[in-house]
């Protein structure tokens, strides 16, 4: 601590019961400085008083004048007195001084700044000494009794910051109690007193210029401390430290810079389609660098800690998008963010920012088959006819995502497909997946549906085709029983190249019928290709074909003799709904009979 020679002058006499004032001079030299900070050292300033307390208590005013480097303190004290205590600055003093153990200052709650020095009138001292009678100067020791926050204000912060309020967990500014009884001073404030001190730009300007600056608070130990910077511009930053420091009087503790902290924020997080609206990836962005100028990262993870996409360069604001060679997609769902930056005291920092909720895709999922009754619709009768009756063919889907992202092992993908009552899964690589074709399948007057949902990393979509199984094209040469046709007398024989209704003596009329192999729906355009034989004994004979109540054919033939083959293919609108198709012969007696050949039913042209 800087030393001060007290030289005081003869003293006057005085009287017990009236005290007296003699003169007294406090001399300061250049090197043994207090109040100020200049290129590293301590100096006193011009106007610069402190507070001088006798034997009485009293309070007494000394004020500096500098000549050739030597600042004196002037002023008058109680003759009396023999021990004293001065205070440094005399405005923050106490207005008397029961004892050395009953000195006290304050230090203000609002205090103004100045560059790379202390705030003018702030650094409280103390010293105690004795005063010499012959007049000879005596050497004090002041002690700080305050100590330094120190803080930078960077330059890219410059002419930006208005206000700083310090906030502390326990009381750091107002009334000092300073106990000087022993060999140091001993400082405590009541937690009364202010927890907070407001920070101001030097008088005469309105914002702090880059530079460093001391903010004093009483010498107590803090766990911590919490700094809101109010700017021109109406915006508050908040900086906060859980550190314990401080609690000795006249040390100087670094708080760093006061960087102006913004907290990024998820500006943009969308999905990339390309012209077909097929999925290709996600593009995100991160706005608001957390400080201007300075390096930051920022890495997106999702609920098992993995990192989908890292995002890192000097901007104000960073983007990745579906070029990512590892996570090109960002599946929906809820993801941590966490931003490293680096300060202007060159030390990185790592803090989770709001949770981020990616959305589900636009995914469209489309599927195909076809029977011969599709192709029918389709007007595509060739394609029809050479179709198996009862085979669903192709079942496929396509999925709006790129190969390339079903492809990539990050991302789960399945199928589930269903068709008359059975369901399968399936994982596929492809965004066209197909599948063996339905064999086997019933004839039915419902619809069948084939059904498929695809789930591609969480996000599942479905669709469906209806396709009808209606029997056809169906080719009987000759028509047998077991493609079930059924017999309703017993004198119809099934041999075989033919089927013959009636022989000899037969009630009127015979027929075959089938019931199980086809569900036409009404409207059918039928094409029957037939073959169909008439022998007469002694009457007229007719043979028809009935689907369902609907007569298709009728042949008949009016000579005796020989069989004569009635042969052709007849098309035919249907009317209503056909489940059973018949064919019968009429009169007949003798060796009369008819002979069925074939019967060949296929979907008919326009």
């Amino acid at each position: 601590m800087a030393a001060l020679f007290l030289s005081a002058c003869t003293d006057t006499a005085f009287d017990d019961d009236r005290q007296q004032l003699v003169s007294m001079a406090i001399d300061a030299r250049a090197e043994d400085t207090r109040t100020t900070l200049e290129d590293g050292a301590v100096l006193w300033s011009e106007g610069d008083e402190v507070a001088v307390y006798d034997f009485k208590g009293s309070k007494h005013q000394f004020a500096g004048q500098t000549t050739d480097g030597l600042t004196r303190f002037v002023g008058q004290i109680t003759a009396k007195t023999e021990d004293f205590a001065a205070i440094y600055p005399y405005e923050q003093a106490g207005a008397t001084a029961a004892s050395f153990s009953a000195l006290s200052a304050t230090l203000p709650a609002e205090q103004y700044m100045v560059a790379d020095g202390f705030p003018v009138g702030l650094n409280i001292s103390v010293a105690k000494g004795k005063r010499h009678i012959d007049g000879s100067p005596s050497d004090v020791t002041f002690h700080n009794v305050c100590q330094l926050l120190r803080f930078t204000v960077p330059a890219y912060a410059a002419d930006k910051v208005r206000s700083i309020t310090f906030t502390a967990p326990t009381a750091v500014a107002g009334k000092l109690n300073i106990d000087y009884s022993g060999a140091s001073p001993v400082v405590s404030i009541a937690s009364s007193e202010s927890q907070t001190i407001t920070v101001l730009p030097p008088r005469r300007t309105n914002t702090f210029a880059a530079g460093t600056y001391y903010i004093l608070t009483a010498p107590v130990q803090l766990s911590g401390f919490s700094m809101a910077m109010q700017t021109s511009d109406s915006k508050t930053y908040r900086l906060a430290s859980s550190t314990m420091f401080g609690g000795q009087a006249g040390r100087i503790y670094s708080l760093g810079s006061i960087d102006l902290v913004n907290t990024p924020a998820v500006s943009d997080c969308h999905h990339v389609y390309d012209n077909s609206k097929v999925l290709q990836g996600t593009s995100l962005t991160v706005a608001g660098a957390p400080i201007e100028g300075q390096p930051w990262m920022v890495r997106i993870k999702n609920s098992a800690g993995t990192v989908v996409r890292t995002l890192s360069v000097t901007g104000n604001s960073l983007t990745s998008d579906e070029s990512d060679a590892h996570w090109p997609y960002i599946p929906a769902g809820d993801y941590t963010v966490e931003c490293t930056y680096t300060t202007s005291n060159g030390k990185q920092i790592t803090k989770t920012m709001p949770n981020l909720t990616v959305p589900h895709p636009s995914l469209t999922l489309s599927v195909d088959c076809y029977t011969a009754h599709t192709k029918y619709e389709q007007g595509e009768v060739t394609a029809a006819n050479q179709c198996d009756r009862l085979t669903v063919y192709s079942p496929s889907a396509k999925l709006s995502v790129a190969t390339s992202l079903l492809s990539n092992s990050n991302y789960t993908r399945t199928y589930s497909r269903t068709f008359n009552g059975q369901t399968s899964s399936e994982t596929a690589t492809t965004n066209t997946p197909s599948w063996s074709n339905y064999t086997s399948v019933p004839v039915s007057g419902s619809l069948y549906t084939f059904a498929v949902t695809a789930n591609f990393a969480g996000t599942s979509v479905s669709a469906s085709k209806q396709v009808r199984i209606t029997g056809l094209p169906a080719n009987f040469q000759p028509p047998t029983q077991n493609t079930g046709w059924a017999n309703d007398k017993g004198t119809t024989d099934f041999n075989s190249d033919h089927v013959r209704l009636g022989n000899y003596s037969w009630s009127n009329p015979h027929r075959i019928t089938n019931n199980s192999w086809f569900n036409i729906p009404s409207n059918t355009r039928i094409a029957l290709d037939y073959d169909i034989v008439l022998h007469r004994a002694a009457t007229n004979l007719t043979a028809n074909v009935m689907m369902g109540s609907q007569e298709v054919i009728k042949v008949d033939n009016t000579k005796y003799g020989n069989d004569v083959h009635n042969m052709g293919i007849t098309q035919v609108t249907l009317s209503a709904n056909v489940t059973s198709v018949t064919c019968e012969g009429s009169w007949g007696s003798g060796a009369t009979h008819t002979k069925v050949y074939k019967l060949n039913f296929s979907y008919g042209t326009n």
